[in-house]
């Protein structure tokens, strides 16, 4: 069986190590491959459903099942447009961050003074920028002033120097903060999204 992983270029750090730990214990005789889109499509939705659209059209042909590691924060229209896919496999979190740090992240919503970063947006945050049409400075700061702490869930899979630290945060103008998240709340998601693939074969 050939399984694809359609996913935002976000989840490589965490995505790479899961995978890595999956196929060390031979859990799956799947094939199991990676399909990655660049993190700069989240600045432009039109763009994005277009690219993940484009790439479903192509993957669905190749493999059995296609694994969709986007979520509904993603793209509001997000559920609409992969309706006419057959052989794709969604999963529960609305977005990476809920998906690789978990409860917290929901919980920090109500509240509203926390945002919580994975390891992948430490790593590409300067792909926003780079994108076209990306956000500008001004919108940036704007986008970020709204919280009290920006929080790093550190699964463990980069190092996370104060260099970085200190960088993130001339960029946001937010206090960064680091906190230790399990990488086993992202490798169940990706363990039970590959098992329903073979289930539904």
């Amino acid at each position: 069986m050939k399984i694809c992983i359609l996913a935002c270029s976000v989840f490589e750090p965490e995505l790479e190590k899961v995978l890595d730990d999956i196929k060390s214990k031979n859990l799956f005789t799947a094939d199991i491959e990676v399909t990655y889109l660049h993190f700069g499509l989240h600045t432009n939705l039109d763009k994005l459903e277009q690219e993940v659209t484009s790439a479903l059209d192509k993957l669905t042909l190749e493999y059995d099942k296609v694994i969709v590691l986007y979520g509904s924060k993603c793209h509001y229209r997000f559920f609409e447009f992969l309706q006419k896919y057959n052989n794709i496999i969604t999963i529960k979190p609305a977005n990476c961050l809920e998906a690789i740090i978990g409860d917290k992240v929901v919980e920090s919503y109500v509240e509203g003074k926390d945002i919580y970063l994975t390891s992948g947006w430490i790593e590409k945050f300067d792909e926003l920028n780079k994108f076209s049409n990306a956000v500008d400075n001004y919108d940036r700061l704007n986008q970020f002033g709204m919280y009290e702490n920006a929080i790093i869930g550190d699964t463990g899979v980069i190092k996370i120097t104060d260099d970085m630290i200190f960088d993130l945060y001339e960029k946001i103008q937010v206090p960064v903060e680091v906190e230790p998240v399990d990488i086993n709340i992202f490798e169940n998601l990706i363990i039970d999204a590959i098992q329903r693939a073979i289930d539904k074969e």
